[in-house]
């Protein structure tokens, strides 16, 4: 009778978990489809910039003449009356002339989104990174952040220089709740031809330069809204030491489960230890509460 109401409780815990996986996807799919939004918008934006750019080349060209033309029927005007009146052409042409290049030099900045910054006829990316730490993030080293954003932000301007592509900008957040061991750093001005793959590699060496002489970096990866996070509180009392070995010893155990990057992190209850880990997706989740883990 005890077996058959565990048996029946632990269905409905199930049946629960499912039930907020659900929810999550669901959630997700939303977030992809106002990505998607979002990005039209941003190009239809671009294209805008670009046509009124265009127009006012077009009229540039045409003042331009003007001014050229003007100034050739100045010096050839005889009677003080053809003098004025070329005058006044000539000084409105300029003014319409300086007035066009003034307004090519200004740089029209929006953001469209969390995702996208659309500057002038260009549309740039906004990329999240997650730099793990071994340790939580506290009060001590808080202090240290805002000088490792500067840092970070003098070593890709040098990048952007040798490269000569636009000056990426960088600003981090840390970690809230479970994730108080980690800097979520924001990069925005990614030109589109530069792929996730790029922006992580040029970041994280940043990042490694900085923090891997501190011996407390774990790993760094670009931000997946796939991924699910777990908490499971089901794990033997004598686990792995460390999280690089609790993650190794995770999948040799679980060869066929798809993790996420984050490592998995040992929580202490009264009576449990437990861990929070992420899993590659909705359906990896969705394995792991029917079939259990570890």
């Amino acid at each position: 009778m005890k077996q058959k109401k565990a048996e029946a409780e632990k269905n409905v815990e199930k049946a629960k978990q499912i039930k907020k996986i659900e929810i999550g996807k669901k959630a997700q799919a939303e977030k992809i489809k106002k990505d998607q939004e979002e990005d039209k918008k941003a190009r239809e934006l671009a294209a805008q910039v670009e046509s009124v750019w265009e127009g006012r080349r077009v009229a540039w060209e045409s003042a331009n003449n003007t001014v050229a033309e003007l100034t050739a029927k100045a010096k050839q005007a005889i009677t003080p009356a053809e003098i004025v009146l070329v005058g006044e052409k000539l000084k409105e042409a300029m003014t319409m002339k300086e007035r066009l290049e003034a307004e090519g030099k200004v740089m029209p900045g929006n953001k469209v989104g969390e995702k996208r910054v659309v500057m002038g006829d260009k549309v740039l990316k906004v990329a999240k990174i997650i730099l793990a730490h071994m340790q939580s993030i506290n009060g001590r080293r808080k202090a240290e952040v805002e000088d490792v954003v500067n840092k970070v932000n003098a070593l890709l301007g040098e990048k952007a220089i040798t490269n000569n592509t636009i000056l990426w900008h960088t600003t981090v957040e840390i970690g809230k709740g479970s994730q108080d061991y980690e800097l979520r750093w924001t990069i925005s001005k990614i030109g589109e031809e530069c792929t996730k793959q790029e922006v992580l590699t040029t970041v994280t060496e940043c990042l490694t330069a900085i923090f891997a002489s501190k011996g407390d970096m774990l790993n760094a990866w670009m931000e997946d809204e796939r991924t699910v996070r777990m908490l499971m509180p089901a794990v033997p009392s004598k686990v792995a030491r460390g999280r690089r070995d609790i993650g190794k010893k995770l999948r040799e155990e679980n060869k066929n489960m798809k993790m996420g990057h984050c490592f998995p992190k040992v929580w202490r209850g009264a009576r449990t230890t437990g861990l929070i880990f992420d899993t590659a997706d909705h359906v990896e989740a969705k394995k792991l509460v029917e079939k259990g883990v570890m």
